[in-house]
């Protein structure tokens, strides 16, 4: 018999080489803002149990450059990869830190308004929470079938689940629900904070500028130019 495969969800990670000395620089930078701005921005975070959400501006801070050019350029290939119109050019409008102490947790949620989402980690102390997707298909639930456990192809699987680990980029569609487990380390302190940095990406036509001069849109020539 023949097989076709339709409506895939790709999710794209890299490694970041130099990812150490990147996240020793960036611990500092994001631990400073958060004393500079203690009350941060609500989101799926749980501030009551001390979780912290920067604000959306970070792409647009020079300090940052080295980790949204990175970024930029894992997006370039995903576009090129999927064959993307090269007349538009990858756009970041938001990018923000959170900070996730013990017992913190991110609920689901997806990213409106944005083609393609992602997560760098730049701290993730041992048992720190998993970030978990769901099957983006809600109708393949209403009569699950039974799977022999040993030949169960990933492409049937109900929810995925990524180990955060230090120094990875992970690139995903924007549609697609996602939630962060609890922080349940045994790591004290600071230590024990789950720092990651995530972001919105969409496309707009080389050379054109955006009409808005409030919004905070970056390219990754404007990070050069």
């Amino acid at each position: 018999m023949n097989k076709d495969s339709f409506f895939p969800t790709q999710i794209y990670f890299s490694d970041l080489a130099g990812a150490n000395e990147l996240n020793e620089y960036l611990k500092e930078k994001v631990y400073s803002w958060r004393e500079e701005d203690p009350q941060g921005t609500f989101r799926t975070n749980i501030p009551q149990i001390g979780a912290w959400h920067s604000g959306t501006d970070m792409h647009m801070r020079p300090e940052y450059n080295r980790l949204t050019a990175e970024i930029f350029e894992m997006t370039h290939g995903i576009y090129h990869d999927l064959g993307y119109d090269p007349a538009f050019e990858p756009v970041c409008d938001s990018m923000w830190v959170n900070i996730n102490p013990k017992y913190s947790y991110n609920r689901h949620h997806t990213h409106p308004h944005a083609l393609w989402s992602g997560v760098y980690y730049v701290q993730t102390p041992e048992n720190c929470g998993l970030l978990s997707f769901t099957d983006p298909r809600p109708q393949t639930q209403i009569l699950p079938p039974y799977f022999d456990p040993q030949k169960r192809a990933a492409e049937t699987w109900n929810e995925i689940h990524y180990q955060p680990q230090e120094g990875r980029l992970i690139i995903f569609p924007a549609w697609l629900v996602h939630a962060v487990q609890p922080n349940l380390t045994e790591s004290v302190g600071r230590k024990g904070d789950r720092i990651s940095i995530s972001f919105n990406l969409y496309q707009r036509r080389q050379g054109s500028k955006v009409d808005n001069p409030h919004r905070a849109e970056v390219t990754r020539e404007d990070l050069t130019g």
